[in-house]
């Protein structure tokens, strides 16, 4: 089975390219990505002598994602073929949690640029009020959407068998370690994660190009 049914059109090639361009950008992003802390003063302690490398990643992460858009998109309509349910789930979701994910990368580039422009004073009260209980109380349902929408597009592929099967696995792997990364500010997992997703990705654009026989 292809992700994309129809003979290779520009649909297919964009499609093949998301799956790759999306996950490899945000791999090499979170590659770059200086060491991480909870606590906020320390954060930017680090990031006094690292701010252009957390401009350039988070920047990498916000393109990343949105390329990965319509590959996520196709990967969701194979869901819908086994359970439509739970493949109009994944497709709304992971949209959501793409938009928060979004935010969060700007407002980290933000940050970024206030420690390149401004010194590190601002650059502090600003990542204080972005982990702050109110943003944090709205835009965190948000992220958790996406990886509620991972879950939700990766079951149905992975009960089904087959090289979907593995490819779901990893997805939901890599997802999972990017929400471990998240929740302990180690980069590791989310470097981690991220590679797991661009090696099935690879897969998955592998599998569209191959043509409707597959």
């Amino acid at each position: 089975m292809t992700i994309v049914s129809a003979p290779r059109d520009y649909r297919t090639v964009v499609v093949a390219a998301s799956l790759v361009a999306g996950p490899l950008l945000m791999t090499v992003g979170d590659l770059l990505h200086p060491e991480e802390r909870m606590a906020a003063p320390e954060q930017i302690a680090i990031l006094v002598d690292d701010a252009s490398r957390w401009y350039t990643a988070h920047l990498l992460l916000f393109i990343g994602i949105l390329i990965s858009i319509p590959g996520l998109l196709a990967l969701s309509r194979l869901t819908a073929q086994r359970n439509p349910v739970a493949g109009y789930m994944a497709r709304i979701l992971v949209l959501i949690g793409v938009a928060a994910f979004s935010a969060v990368f700007v407002g980290e580039m933000l940050i970024g640029r206030f420690v390149l422009d401004g010194g590190p004073a601002g650059a502090t009260t600003l990542l204080e009020t972005t982990l702050s209980g109110p943003i944090v109380a709205a835009v965190g349902p948000a992220m958790l959407a996406f990886f509620i929408g991972m879950a939700a597009f990766a079951s149905p592929l992975m009960r089904g068998g087959g090289t979907l099967r593995w490819i779901a696995a990893l997805y939901s792997i890599g997802a999972l370690l990017i929400l471990i990364e998240i929740l302990s500010a180690q980069v590791m997992f989310s470097q981690i994660g991220n590679f797991l997703i661009f090696c099935a990705g690879a897969a998955a654009a592998r599998l569209t190009l191959k043509g409707p026989n597959t």
